[in-house]
């Protein structure tokens, strides 16, 4: 008869030989290892590859013991003179005695041998055992056969399971069932702790004596009660903790905290990085109709490449809709394997896992239909030829020019778009006997496939978040150990250097995916366990795989040390078996020494089961929880408390595969016994689940560490309370510090790095329950700064990749507190500041964070069914969860205080004017940007940037966000007559939004302060005056202007009507300063100008007639409807824009114009080419979204509106500075303000976010200028070599009552560099001299410049560089 079926897509196959199950084609419903063991047998001697091991006969890949093997090499006479105990012997003392005694069963101690093997390889083989427990193992195994022998076992059956030859006369039982029972009951359990596996190697040696009663039982006679009365527990005294001091911190060099790995465009890689045949030939001569292309494991030692090829052309029939269309498909299947291989397959039409019978047409030559669902194609065998150039020297010979190597490839034409069209394939492969099966192991057994469309459970947009959906949403089985594994080779294949050409931001977007998934898996967001059972050491192993992955890649990829940080927090250290198989062993050496039976229905018992069918991160709770209950007496609700504030009720226990029942049993009489245990259980579990336990973490670093330090043993001594928060938090920071010089400043040893990763995220986390614990204290300003100083270093120890803006940050502080003890009088200006810039980072930390997670939080949530708030709250939980929250926290709690020593006020006034309306709560102003408000509308934004327009209809916007006063938005606030204020005090703006949809009065009070108050709505419609859009003029036009004939005009010839404002006044200026009505030690830089209507003559040139149409089509469909339409539409007429080519002769013009200016112009196509992306970036900036809002909410028609441009040679500022010499927020006509900022101006015209160093001062009195404010910007732009910027200059700019500058983008040839602003050595900040003297030049020549021009108050932009004042432009102002 033939062998039994394996059922593979709904197809029954039989084989003449024994069936391989492979490990990828396990059923859906998998056993146990003895269940496997058990199936094997029953299918007469099939062998399970990579399921647990076993012993069958004439298996070629059985495995043996070493005595087994030793065996099997003798004679079967020799085999058989080895056992020479008979049934009678061992039934039997030496004396000839009756056995009254387990230990006296004689069995052949080549049997224990093996056994001995077995007990061995079931812990997970541990390596270096020393002799003690080999000695106490082999007993072990002694004993297990024994206990067999007595419960009728014959030991010719042991022969049999061993495949050793069997012995004449040993077939029959030594023992009757009845002699068994009476003999294990006398022994009163003594023995039953030996069937477990092996004791634990940190509890050995554990003499077999350990597990005798602790009641002795006389021989003979009747057995004697004996009462014990309970042992109480005594809980250990807490350790002293003491006090913590250290001036460690005064002697760091917080530099080379900062980590210098951010940057770089692409991961350095060989061209050919892959080390086997088929990855080189993925990777090799890819054509252009390859759209996707996977590489599989096949078995122990092949491989499968998948290649998914279109062929695409043009539409000529189509009128709308798509341009292309796929005409065909094929999919092109090649493999490695030396096994004679058979694709069995079906194709996918309506969703993508379907399986369907494919028609005839598609199938290749030799393909037979084996059900009404499938086909199967043999492959074709051949050679498979790359050139030498595609491997390393030392692979190839001199002169050979090509190498092959022996695959199989199956190619399957499928057709194109239309009515015939298929998703795809589903397959699996076997060999051609049929006794092998393949399928995706690495993805949950799951069939292979290649879809040309995503799958139904999700719109995914890549293979990675498909693959993981595809995994965690299917009804198969699936595990932790699953989930791991496939963490594993995406991280391996997505993340690692080397492994391809990826740029650093694409293994940075993968790795933020793989953490959401980690992440939601470790909060028990998705199944820990389906359909499927898991030893522990398995599961084990699978950790620390992924562990040392994730380790392997903080020491090898710098760009991702702050996402692998954190994706080691959400996974168990693990191990590599003896640490899992512990987890199993031990809760029954427990259950044995406390003779607590493995009886149905009793607590322990039932977490046995689970803990041995699949243990879990929930299992350290559950010990938690019990340890709870029998150190309280058996008080049940201690029982219930711990498990519920971790997470877990009733629903949960009761929803394991071995569900948990039952409550604990009150077990007086072993309560201190258990407690011991159970503390030591708890400990293995952490070991494996947990891995940042700061006490298991300590002993396993402590010798790599060369002991404990006074700072990491006051953190672990003072970690659960007791001692001072300051302290705590700053012995965790200085423990942080001595691991990054044990190894994490440098990481190399992925072991080591991993062990020191697992003691840092420990340390993050006592000190973060030190910041909560301080809110509790006391503590006055100075105890206060410190604080915040220490959160800001933990901060930056967590943030291994993008720590220097708050490494800079924090060295700015520490300036400042030396300031406060030396008595400056403007510490607390200056102190407020650094608060202002780090949270600044915070914030953009958190958007950063959002920006990388939330997005594959959601698609993975909701394809897995997460709870909405789970999935929407994703991103922010993340934050909440960390230090950067914590600094939040610190930072709120002092700014208060640091604002009253400044004497500074909640508020910051911006624009003071009084506002009734409608309150609104928006996150963002950019969000409302483009609405037009029906009624008065109080604005209360979370987030304003300061380049937006503010709303029609609104008549006050206030923040929380620090501002600059000569914003976009704030120059416009002012124009349009809206109240505009920051305010410090989040509490006093959150009462303010609270009021959401109510009518309210607002008004400034004193000069520096915003009060309200609500009103009745009839209220509202009499003062909807103050701010109302009504009060900008409307319907104002624009002059058609046009061109003047010529593509440049220089600077003797700027007149109105040909170029902008910003030209006219510029012209001005030189004539003033020639004329001396200006210091002659102000510069002014070259100019010329690419004149109005430039743009619009060149698109009527024929080599633009094309985009002509193309953006005459556009405009017409600009939609805005709402913001996103409006972005989505203009975005198409910019991007229409800069498709514009200059026609013949207007470079050659422009670069006679420049040499004549004396303007650097380019040098040589590919500098000219920079230069036209910049002058077409300026044209395309009039269809921005704020200039086309502001635009449309005045009334003016945008096609009036013309673009010339002004260009300059770039001066490579120190410092850039705006002035306005009527101060904007006081109206103060003898009072000029001015902001200054570090390096080039874009970051304070630009609206950067954070604040200039801002200043005012008297005119006329020449006295020092007063700071108002230090700056808290975290940038500054630099451009390191000469360029040239083209500056907007449009006639819609600087008009009557309307104040439009500001509103259309000035692009400099080269992009600038962004670097992170370090405040604390510039002089500018901490030089009162060099300070004073630079803002009262940057005033004397505002002063200078408005008398010049008529006495009419001015908005100047300028630059310093060295100490040389350089005025760039003037407009009137605002």
């Amino acid at each position: 008869a033939p062998h039994p079926v394996v059922d593979v897509c709904g197809v029954t196959h039989f084989a003449d030989n024994p069936p391989v199950l492979r490990a990828s084609s396990r059923p859906a419903s998998p056993r146990s290892a003895s269940g496997a063991a058990m199936a094997a047998t029953a299918m007469g001697g099939a062998r399970v590859v990579g399921a647990p091991k076993f012993f069958a006969a004439g298996s070629r890949r059985t495995v043996r013991g070493a005595s087994a093997l030793r065996a099997a090499t003798r004679p079967a006479a020799a085999r058989r003179s080895i056992a020479t105990v008979t049934r009678a012997q061992a039934g039997q003392t030496a004396e000839g005695d009756r056995i009254i005694d387990v230990s006296q069963i004689v069995v052949p101690e080549d049997l224990i041998g093996i056994r001995a093997y077995v007990r061995w390889e079931e812990a997970g083989m541990p390596e270096d055992t020393p002799p003690e427990w080999q000695a106490a193992e082999y007993a072990k195994a002694r004993l297990d056969l024994q206990l067999e022998v007595l419960n009728g076992v014959t030991l010719n059956d042991i022969r049999r399971r061993y495949n050793q030859d069997t012995v004449d006369g040993d077939d029959e039982p030594i023992f009757s069932r009845g002699d068994a029972n009476v003999m294990l009951d006398d022994a009163a359990g003594k023995f039953t702790g030996a069937t477990s596996n092996v004791v634990p190697m940190e509890t050995r040696p554990t003499p077999l004596d350990d597990f005798a009663p602790t009641i002795d039982i006389p021989g003979g006679g009747e057995k004697q009660k004996v009462t014990i009365e309970p042992e109480e527990w005594i809980e250990p005294p807490p350790e002293q903790v003491g006090e913590y001091h250290s001036d460690a911190h005064a002697h760091r060099d917080l530099r080379s905290v900062i980590s210098h790995h951010a940057g770089g465009d692409e991961i350095a890689a060989p061209k050919y990085s892959a080390k086997t045949f088929m990855s080189r030939w993925a990777s090799f001569d890819s054509p252009n109709t390859l759209v996707n292309q996977r590489l599989y494991t096949l078995g122990d030692d092949s491989e499968m490449l998948v290649q998914m090829y279109q062929d695409v052309a043009e539409d000529e029939s189509a009128s709308s809709g798509p341009r292309k269309r796929v005409l065909s498909r094929s999919v092109v299947i090649t493999t490695d394997s030396q096994d004679d291989l058979v694709l069995h397959w079906g194709v996918a039409k309506d969703e993508p896992g379907q399986w369907l019978l494919p028609e005839t047409t598609v199938w290749p030559a030799k393909t037979t239909a084996v059900s009404d669902m499938s086909v199967e194609t043999p492959f074709v065998s051949g050679q498979g030829c790359l050139p030498a150039e595609a491997f390393d020297k030392d692979e190839v010979e001199p002169g050979e020019e090509d190498l092959c190597y022996p695959i199989q490839q199956l190619t399957i034409e499928l057709p194109g778009e239309g009515a015939d069209e298929l998703m795809g394939l589903q397959f699996v492969i076997r060999n051609k006997e049929g006794t092998s099966w393949f399928r995706d192991e690495k993805n949950g057994n799951s069939n292979f496939h290649a879809n040309y469309a995503t799958t139904q459970h999700s719109k995914a947009a890549d293979e990675l978040l498909e693959t993981i959906i595809r995994s965690e949403a299917g009804n198969g089985w699936w595990t932790l150990m699953h989930r791991f594994n496939l963490a594993s080779t995406m991280l391996e294949q997505k993340c690692a250097p080397g492994a391809s050409e990826k740029s650093i931001a694409k293994a940075v977007a993968a790795a933020a995916k793989i953490y959401v998934w980690l992440r939601y898996s470790s909060n028990r967001k998705l199944t820990w366990q389906r359909n499927y059972n898991v030893k522990p050491r398995e599961l084990s192993a699978a950790q620390s795989k992924l562990t040392k992955t994730i380790a392997k890649l903080f020491c090898d990829a710098p760009h991702l040390r702050d996402i692998t940080r954190l994706m080691l927090g959400t996974v168990g250290k693990g191990g590599e078996g003896g640490q899992g198989q512990q987890i199993r062993d031990e809760i029954l050496n427990i259950m044995h020494r406390n003779d607590i039976k493995e009886k149905k229905g009793i607590w322990m018992e039932e977490w046995h089961q689970k803990l041995h069918n699949n243990t879990t991160p929930d299992d350290i709770i559950i010990c938690e929880a019990y340890l709870a209950f029998l150190k309280s007496n058996m008080d049940i609700s201690e029982y219930w408390r711990v498990l519920s504030e971790g997470g877990i009720d009733r629903a949960r226990l009761e929803s394991y595969e071995r569900p948990i029942l039952a409550e604990p049993t009150p077990r007086p009489t072993k309560k201190v016994a258990l407690i011991k245990d159970f503390q030591n259980y708890l400990k293995i579990l952490k070991s494996v689940h947990s891995g940042a336990d700061l006490i298991e973490c300590i002993k396993t670093a402590n010798k790599g560490l060369g002991g404990v330090s006074p700072a990491l043993n006051y953190a672990r001594v003072a970690q659960n309370g007791g001692g001072d928060a300051i302290q705590l938090l700053a012995a965790c920071v200085d423990a942080r510090h001595e691991l990054r010089g044990a190894g994490l400043a440098s990481p190399s040893d992925q072991e080591w790095t991993r062990e020191l990763l697992y003691l840092d995220l420990s340390l993050d986390d006592v000190a973060r329950r030190a910041v909560e614990r301080s809110g509790e204290a006391n503590y006055g300003l100075e105890d206060q700064m410190r604080l915040a100083g220490l959160v800001m270093e933990n901060l930056a120890l967590s943030l291994p990749t993008s720590n220097e803006d708050i490494v800079l940050a924090l060295i700015d502080w520490r300036r400042v507190e030396e300031a406060r003890r030396g008595g400056d009088s403007q510490w607390a200006l200056r102190a407020k500041a650094v608060v202002d810039r780090v949270r600044l980072a915070v914030a953009l930390h958190a958007d950063d964070v959002a920006a990388k997670m939330q997005p594959a939080a959601t698609e993975i949530g909701v394809a897995c069914g997460i709870e909405h708030w789970a999935v929407d709250l994703f991103a922010e939980e993340v934050i909440r969860g960390g230090p950067a929250f914590a600094l939040s926290l610190v930072l709120s709690r002092l700014d208060p205080l640091l604002r009253a020593e400044a004497d500074m006020g909640a508020w910051q006034i911006i624009s003071p004017v009084p506002a009734v309306g409608y309150v609104k709560h928006v996150h963002s102003l950019r969000e409302v940007m483009n609405e037009t408000f029906t009624r008065p509308t109080v604005l209360v934004a979370d987030k304003v940037g300061g380049d937006e327009e503010i709303p029609a209809g609104s008549v006050a916007v206030l923040t929380t966000c620090s501002v600059d006063v000569l914003s976009h938005s704030a120059v416009r606030a002012r124009n349009m007559g809206v109240l505009f204020a920051t305010c410090y005090d989040e509490a006093v703006l959150d009462s303010l939004a609270a009021l959401d949809g109510e009518p309210v009065s607002a008004s400034v009070m004193g000069g520096d302060e915003v009060v309200w108050e609500e009103v009745d709505a009839s209220a509202v419609a009499v003062g909807a005056g103050a701010g109302d859009v009504s009060s900008v003029p409307k319907g104002l036009k624009l002059a058609k202007i046009p061109f003047c004939g010529k593509f440049t005009v220089p600077l003797q010839e700027f007149k109105k009507g040909v170029v902008g404002a910003k030209a006219i006044n510029t012209l001005a200026l030189n004539e003033s300063l020639g004329g001396g009505k200006i210091p002659a030690w102000i510069n002014l830089p070259k100019s010329m100008v690419i004149p109005f209507g430039t743009m619009e003559h060149i698109l009527d040139d024929a080599v633009n007639a094309g985009v002509k149409a193309e953006l005459a089509s556009l405009v017409a469909a600009i939609d805005d409807s709402s913001e996103t339409a409006l972005e989505r539409s203009l975005a198409a007429c910019r991007a229409c824009v800069k498709h514009i080519a200059a026609p013949a002769g207007m470079l050659d013009e422009i670069e006679t114009a420049m040499v004549a200016a004396g303007i650097p112009a380019p040098e040589d196509e590919d500098r000219w080419a920079m230069a036209w992306s910049a002058l077409t970036d300026v044209w395309a900036s009039k269809w921005n979204d704020r200039a086309f809002v502001s635009l449309r909410n005045v009334g003016i028609d945008h096609d009036d509106l013309r673009m010339s441009v002004l260009v300059q040679p770039v001066v490579d500022a120190d410092y850039a500075f705006v002035i306005h010499t009527v101060n904007p927020s006081s109206k103060d006509q003898t009072e000029l303000y001015a902001e200054v900022v570090m390096g080039l101006g874009e970051a304070l015209v630009g609206n950067y976010p954070g604040r200039a160093l801002s200043f005012s001062v008297k005119k006329t009195s020449g006295e020092t200028p007063r700071i108002l404010g230090f700056p808290s910007k975290n940038v500054m732009l630099k451009i390191p070599r000469q360029t040239l910027i083209f500056r907007s200059d449009s006639n819609g700019e600087d008009l009557e009552g309307y104040a439009g500058a500001g509103l259309y983008e000035s692009v400099p040839m080269d992009e600038e560099e962004t670097i992170h602003a370090d405040y604390a050595t510039n002089p500018l900040v901490w030089d009162e001299g060099f300070r004073t003297e630079l803002l009262s030049k940057i005033a004397e020549a505002g002063v200078a410049i408005e008398t010049a021009l008529d006495g009419q108050p001015q908005d100047i932009e300028g630059v310093v560089k060295d100490g040389e004042i350089y005025v760039v432009q003037t407009r009137p102002q605002m």
